[in-house]
């Protein structure tokens, strides 16, 4: 290997930075060069545990990888690479390259060290009751708060890459023996066949996951608690890992786990059977509540209590929009408010929502521009979709367009559209599992995990939904006494 021409070659890739760093030395009488990027290594440690002893090496004839594990002290081994490409590769990625004259090979040091957030309880899934501790940026981070969880050797991760110019690693996360390797090897390919430019959140590679393209509802599951993560891999799935991303990806993913939270398994059962139905009644009630009060004022209010209709003229003959329109434009205001008091910044955002909600709302109200009971029910619906956080952008496209078809053809079409609904969200399937397992089709077993949560000790199964290479989940009770008896 020419040592000039390499040297020249890794250079001029990166010849327009001004953060590639170059150290020519002498072990003995050969010459050499490191080439690195500043800021992704622990200078100390590179200095100290690199450089130094290498600069007291007095005589030798030619640089070994031997040599270098004798001089040298690593805590991660020492690659030998003959492919330039891939030098300059891992330079950009933040490795250490050591080039050496006559040599035919070029040696890479890893000594990486730059700044991570610290582990934190994710914004969105905060509990009462269970582990607090969310995932954060770094890859190794995450691969070691699952590792922490499952320490057992069966945890496997294999690493990945995508992106062009981003190089983004990927770790696959699943456990030999329990995950379907067949699941596990279409994860594999569909990531290999990424070709963008860029991955910056895992959000990217989830568009690419999806075997349904243009479905309205999430395909991947995603969580930012490790101890989520766990418990399905636990029950047979893949998660997949990005590094720059704190949430990590699932598959497959059903619908009912958007009803499911970690705090469910940390409580008696009763109580976390109430919530997912509470989290299911609000689901539906969000989306319909608009749609229905429209049907039922523009087509068959002669559907409403007497009271209530009473009450009702009293307040909407000066309104001078339409039933459909009011509801669409109020429900845009509140989508409106939503936006700005997340782009604001935090204190701001507080007393915006604050006002935006009760001060423009009473006026609105009092102006005669809209209806008290529409107000009250877009407000209603806006609050039940948060139950759900993580299909509120499939909930509100879905309460406009139920409002739009209830505006024209009332009641009969709001069924229609929920039957047409559940139709579609039948058809869906994924990586070899209904959407809507296990209730389309019934699979009665995993209904003990379903809207209804049985105790944890009846899980003697891994749930039937989803493919899986080991179903036994523990011992039943009654087996476990009779063999202590004997």
């Amino acid at each position: 290997m020419d040592f000039q021409k390499t040297c020249k070659t890794v250079t001029s890739a990166f010849k327009a930075t001004c953060d590639l760093r170059q150290i020519d030395l002498s072990v003995g009488d050969i010459q050499c060069k490191f080439v690195y990027i500043d800021g992704y290594i622990n200078t100390l440690l590179f200095e100290d545990n690199i450089l130094k002893p290498l600069k007291n090496i007095a005589q030798t004839d030619s640089v070994t990888l031997d040599l270098l594990n004798e001089y040298t002290m690593m805590t991660t081994p020492i690659q030998e690479i003959d492919d330039i490409q891939k030098a300059i590769s891992l330079v950009a990625s933040g490795e250490i390259l050591f080039i050496c004259d006559n040599s035919e090979v070029m040696f890479v040091y890893s000594e990486k060290k730059y700044s991570a957030r610290a582990i934190t309880e994710p914004p969105v899934s905060t509990v009462l009751r269970g582990p607090r501790e969310g995932f954060v940026e770094d890859l190794k981070t995450n691969m070691f708060l699952i590792r922490r969880r499952l320490a057992t050797p069966d945890l496997k991760f294999e690493l990945l890459s995508a992106g062009k110019y981003t190089q983004t690693k990927i770790a696959l996360c699943f456990i030999d023996g329990i995950a379907d390797k067949k699941i596990v090897n279409k994860i594999k390919k569909q990531i290999d066949s990424i070709d963008i430019d860029g991955i910056i959140e895992s959000s990217y590679i989830a568009r690419f996951l999806e075997e349904n393209k243009l479905s309205l509802f999430s395909q991947v599951g995603s969580s930012e608690k490790p101890d989520i993560i766990v418990g399905k891999m636990l029950e047979g799935r893949v998660a997949i890992i990005v590094d720059g991303s704190p949430s990590v990806l699932t598959l497959p993913f059903l619908i009912y786990e958007n009803f499911q939270m970690s705090e469910d398994y940390y409580i008696k059962s009763y109580r976390a059977s109430m919530l997912r139905f509470i989290r299911m009644f609000a689901f539906c009630f969000s989306i319909l509540l608009p749609s229905l009060y429209v049907a039922l004022q523009e087509h068959q209010y002669q559907l409403f209590p007497l009271k209530f209709l009473l009450s009702s003229l009293g307040s909407i003959y000066a309104i001078p929009l339409s039933a459909t329109l009011e509801m669409l434009l109020i429900m845009a205001i509140f989508e409106i408010l939503n936006e700005t008091s997340v782009r604001m910044p935090r204190y701001v955002s507080m007393a915006l929502s604050v006002v935006g909600a009760i001060v423009l709302g009473e006026a609105a109200v009092s102006a005669g521009l809209f209806s008290i009971s529409s107000v009250i029910i877009v407000a209603v619906s806006t609050v039940g979709i948060y139950c759900v956080p993580d299909e509120i952008n499939s909930s509100n496209i879905l309460r406009f367009v139920f409002v739009g078809i209830a505006g024209v053809l009332g009641l009969v079409g709001v069924i229609l559209c929920v039957v047409a609904l559940i139709a579609y969200m039948c058809s869906i399937n994924s990586y070899g599992t209904a959407f809507m397992s296990p209730y389309a089709p019934a699979i009665v077993h995993d209904w003990q995990d379903g809207i209804f949560k049985a105790q944890i000790e009846e899980f003697e199964e891994r749930p039937f939904s989803l493919p899986t290479s080991n179903r036994t989940r523990q011992r039943p009770n009654h087996k476990k006494n009779k063999k202590d008896k004997t």
